[in-house]
């Protein structure tokens, strides 16, 4: 079973304006609706749409705890399994205003130690036949708790994706994950070193392998870069993604395709082909509604071995 944990869930309330906002005057917007979001949340929305199962971790509350479960029951293959607190669940706003977009997020509330001991438990239950999926920002008050979290996941042979904090992909390399994916900053704060290059980009890869991660993924401005024991590997679309509709969510939809693509086969090179066609997919979608469009597009992502390890 795949398994995602987003700490800080967001309702996203998405407002769409034909005209440019004016500042100290009334902006009507001509169209409003709600969306359950979270990176971790993103990646089991990709999953339900490629008809794969995956049970959704967190923290879920207060006032918009309710409505939020209630926007998953849409998709077939999410089972809910969230952890309960007290603060609310943050609303995020997402505005759109002619052809410019903001993101308002707000903080989230505060995790205590039995929130997260509660989660804690639920997680232990995986085993080696699990994939957990751990995405999004983490506070940095929990760390430590999450860092040890993830630990025994380790011990337990789970397959682990990080998404999340530079700091604690850090600290959890050395518990062999499966597949970390950092941004280039994320990269570059990982090893201490900056990215300016792709051969730093590169070399920092490489040393995140040496650390421990068995793939270390990273999206460049176009396509992106493979690195493992088996070679530096970078995919080039034929046709790349210059106006894409919904870039935000992109790297998420490359999460899920590595994940979905790992359940059939050993080949991590053919489970980065079909991650750059979900990620791709996603890039000309206004949701993750992206099965249709995968298989046109798999046949055209190239990718080319850069080099040995």
């Amino acid at each position: 079973m795949i398994y995602t944990c987003t700490l800080n869930p967001s309702l996203d309330y998405y407002m769409e304006f034909q005209e440019e906002l004016k500042k100290e005057e009334t902006n009507r917007s001509q169209l409003e609706y709600y969306e359950a979001g979270g990176k971790g949340i993103n990646v089991s929305i990709v999953l339900n749409n490629l008809m794969i199962p995956s049970r959704a971790l967190g923290f879920v509350g207060g006032f918009t705890k309710d409505f939020y479960i209630n926007l998953l029951e849409k998709y077939e293959y999410i089972q809910p399994s969230f952890t309960y607190i007290e603060g609310h669940t943050r609303i995020n706003v997402k505005i759109k205003a002619d052809g410019d977009s903001v993101d308002l997020n707000a903080a989230g509330p505060y995790i205590t130690d039995k929130s997260m001991e509660q989660l804690r438990n639920r997680v232990e239950r995986l085993d080696d036949h699990d994939i957990l999926v751990f995405s999004g920002n983490c506070p940095d008050y929990i760390l430590n708790q999450v860092v040890s979290m993830l630990e025994g996941c380790a011990k337990e042979h789970v397959r682990v994706v990080l998404d999340t904090n530079p700091n604690i992909i850090r600290s959890c390399l050395r518990f062999n994950p499966y597949l970390i994916n950092p941004s280039i900053l994320e990269l570059s704060e990982i090893v201490n070193k900056p990215c300016n290059e792709l051969e730093d980009i590169i070399l920092a890869a490489k040393e995140c392998v040496n650390l421990g991660a068995t793939n270390v993924m990273v999206r460049l401005k176009e396509g992106a870069l493979l690195v493992n024991k088996e070679g530096v590997f970078k995919s080039n679309r034929t046709e790349h993604i210059t106006c894409g509709i919904n870039t935000v969510g992109m790297n998420d939809a490359m999460v899920a395709g590595f994940v979905m693509s790992s359940l059939r086969t050993t080949k991590a090179i053919e489970c980065f082909r079909f991650a750059n066609s979900c990620s791709d997919a996603t890039g000309f979608s206004k949701s993750f509604e992206i099965r249709d469009k995968i298989n046109a597009i798999y046949d055209t992502v190239d990718i080319d071995k850069l080099e040995e390890f």
